[in-house]
Parts: C-alpha cells; sequence; structure tokens
C-alpha cells in the first residue's frame, strides 16, 4: 500500500488569510510602542531575546507542520547554510537598527525607511531581476520617489536610519528570495 501524496495548500484568497493579515498588520502597528516600552533595555539584549525564543518556537511550529524537509535538507548543504547565515545577519541588522531607532525616538525616520523600502525593491528587480515595469508602474514609483525626497528635505538631513532600515530589508530580501527554503 502506498503512502498517499501530500497536498499542497491552494494559493488563492481566503477570509482566513484576510483575517490573518490584518491581524499581523495591527501586530507590526502596536510594535513600535512595545520597543518604546523596552527603551532601558539594550538593543543588543532586545535582539538576543528575539533569536533564542524565535527558534525553539519556529523550530516547533515546524515540526507540528511537517514542514521539516527543507530544513533538514538545506542543513546537509554548505552552500545553503552560508546563504541561510547571511540573511539571518542582515536581517538582525534590519532588526537592531529598527529597536535602535525606536528606542532612540526615531520612529518616524524608521517608518520613512519602511516606505522607501519598495521603492528600493523595485530598483533591486530591475537591475538585478531584469524586471520590466509598465508606464503606471514607472507613474508610481515616481510618485512615491517624490514623496520621499519631499520627506527627506523637511527632514533637513539625510535620512541615515531610513536608508539602513531599507538597504539591509532589500537585499535581505532578495536573497532569502533566491534561498530555497521557502518560508522554512
Amino acid at each position: 500500500m502506498s503512502d498517499p501524496v501530500p497536498t499542497q495548500p491552494k494559493n488563492e484568497d481566503s477570509p482566513e488569510g484576510l483575517v490573518l493579515a490584518i491581524s499581523a498588520y495591527l501586530l507590526w502597528g502596536f510594535l513600535p510602542i512595545y520597543m518604546k516600552a523596552l527603551s532601558d533595555v539594550p538593543v543588543l539584549e532586545v535582539l538576543a531575546h528575539r533569536v533564542i525564543w524565535s527558534v525553539p518556537v519556529a523550530g516547533a511550529i515546524l515540526i507540528w507542520l511537517g514542514r521539516t524537509s527543507d530544513l533538514r535538507a538545506a542543513l546537509r548543504s554548505p552552500r545553503m547554510i552560508g546563504m541561510a547565515a547571511l540573511t539571518a545577519a542582515l536581517i538582525s541588522v534590519n532588526w537592531a537598527i529598527y529597536v535602535w531607532s525606536i528606542q532612540s525616538g526615531q520612529a518616524l525616520e524608521a517608518a520613512l525607511g519602511y516606505y522607501i523600502n519598495p521603492l528600493f525593491s523595485v530598483f533591486l528587480g530591475a537591475v538585478l531581476l531584469k524586471e520590466r515595469l509598465s508606464r503606471p508602474q514607472w507613474a508610481a514609483i515616481a510618485l512615491a520617489a517624490l514623496a520621499v525626497l519631499v520627506l527627506t528635505h523637511e527632514a533637513g538631513r539625510v535620512p541615515f536610519v531610513a536608508l539602513g532600515l531599507t538597504v539591509s530589508w532589500g537585499i535581505y530580501a532578495y536573497l532569502k528570495k533566491r534561498l530555497p527554503l521557502g518560508p522554512n
């Protein structure tokens, strides 16, 4: 008797997906308040707790969902381990900048970084992945870039925090996309 072939979940919109997306965005929206409450805790300690607690929780979830085969295969490949370590370093830098910016009262500049991020992602897609954009897409990008320039001009200085968040997230996302581990 053969084992049944596992079916992949369909990739389509669902009410459950909408609820999960809204929940995730609400949690993300309240995160600065939580990070500000932790302003007496050093940034590296906050980051260390995030890593230390997320590894066993994520591991338990992967085991519970039965999605450990990709992870086991990746652990056998030095190239995969290297790429995963690089993406982990980039996301750690991103989180360190984010936590520091919130704790030091630079939440608006952090928000600007995540506003600039899609522009940088489109840039990476066009340059590295040779993606082509339509005229309406170029118009939307120009409008968003103009908004970034206006906000930067109003600030009166180069938004280094925003740029650090943008570049660290953008490169992380690009490399993560090339890492054949899926969401694991």
